[in-house]
């Protein structure tokens, strides 16, 4: 028997650095304008990012972890208790939710709430006492007809939402989501920011992200065009090379435009918290992302043919680090090990898949994502590597 998969994974938040650098390459020359409007007049909602797991649970009572339904009485996941997420009353958050907005309740198929289980002793938690603690970020209701007018009621509620496909609407973190949240008793990440701009969240919190007193911070915005959307903005010791060497390129482009001063502030206190890691104790030393690397092509072993598809030490970084990220939003190894061996190797095999996903979404590459190619057979050494070496030290300990 295998896990369970599901349909109701909370999409990918998008870099910051990645986001605000498409910005500012494709509007810097040509539209100052709206560079100054985004950046520097649109009110935002800001809160701590935590480093735990994503964890969901909707209003019948069915939890589900990043891609698959936790299983009904499972207690611990990542040797975590699930005490906060079983308690969690999502009806009376639902209930609220359509009480505010005035939606018709024989509507709404089903209302999914999501947050982050604090399962990692990292930053102060500990000292805090937020271990086992459910941090609620966002919610989706499913819903049977009218998508657009439900999407406008919210809206016309002071909600953040987004249309996600044909019957999903996802909701942000923002001031009325809280207000819901705390009514039905649920537990939300420590406010960084209420109606105050881009520019200002990121020089008010450069100093916490330089020392990396924060995993990073969670950023909800609104595009005239394209409505709301959340954006993570991570700290230095992060492993994100690639989003730091395009914000770093951005912060030279704004440097040398004639653009607002504060503009000029807020793109070089990014820059700082990238660069300037002295006080950051969670930094590691990585490979220079600045100076140009000569990729050597794979070779494919069996017809002995060389691909045109490259791994830069770079790239093989992000996969090992990628490794241990996409570990999160999967129970411990030991769970896998302790039901059998069937359900170990379904495990790994989703385990590299996900790094494989991890790897697209961090250099924007997503061509090839279902290839069995040479990119894939490297993840799948690198995951069995690491299973292997944790295997062999539970064994020790």
């Amino acid at each position: 028997m295998s896990e369970t998969q599901h349909d109701y994974q909370w999409s990918q938040t998008e870099n910051a650095l990645t986001s605000f650098s498409k910005i500012v390459k494709k509007y810097v020359s040509r539209d100052k304008d709206r560079l100054r409007k985004l950046f520097l007049e649109t009110p935002c909602f800001a809160t701590e990012k935590y480093d735990g797991t994503n964890i969901g649970k909707d209003d019948e009572g069915i939890m589900y972890s990043r891609r698959f339904l936790i299983e009904t009485g499972q207690e611990e996941f990542i040797k975590t208790n699930l005490k906060k997420v079983k308690e969690a009353n999502i009806v009376k958050f639902r209930n609220r939710l359509i009480e505010v907005s005035g939606l018709d309740k024989g509507n709404i198929i089903k209302c999914l709430v999501y947050g982050e289980l604090i399962c990692n002793e990292l930053y102060d938690y500990r000292k805090r006492e937020i271990l086992g603690d459910w941090k609620v970020f966002g919610a989706k209701l499913e819903v049977e007809k009218e998508i657009d007018e439900t999407l406008d009621m919210l809206l016309k509620s002071g909600f953040a939402v987004a249309k996600k496909d044909k019957n999903q609407i996802q909701l942000f973190l923002n001031e009325n989501f809280v207000e819901v949240a705390k009514y039905a008793n649920l537990d939300v990440p420590v406010k960084k920011a209420e109606s105050e701009t881009i520019a200002n969240i990121v020089m008010n919190n450069k100093t916490d992200m330089k020392r990396g007193l924060v995993e990073g911070l969670i950023l909800t915005v609104h595009n005239g065009e394209n409505g709301y959307k959340i954006i993570k903005w991570k700290a230095a010791h992060e492993w994100q090379p690639i989003a730091q060497k395009s914000a770093l390129r951005a912060n030279e482009l704004i440097q040398n435009a004639d653009v607002h001063d504060d503009l000029k502030k807020m793109f070089k206190s990014l820059e700082e918290v990238i660069t300037d890691t002295s006080e950051n104790k969670h930094s590691i030393k990585k490979p220079n992302i600045d100076t140009p690397e000569k990729s050597k092509p794979l070779v494919n072993r069996k017809s002995k043919t060389t691909t045109r598809k490259f791994l830069s030490n770079v790239d093989k970084e992000i996969i090992l680090q990628g490794t241990f990220h996409s570990q999160k939003k999967f129970d411990c190894i030991e769970v896998y090990i302790k039901k059998g061996e069937e359900y170990l190797a379904e495990y790994i095999n989703n385990l590299i898949k996900e790094v494989r996903r991890h790897l697209a979404e961090e250099k924007g590459e997503f061509d090839g994502l279902e290839e069995n190619d040479n990119i894939l057979a490297f993840i799948r050494y690198t995951v069995n590597n690491v299973i292997k070496s944790e295997i062999a030290s539970l064994d020790v300990n």
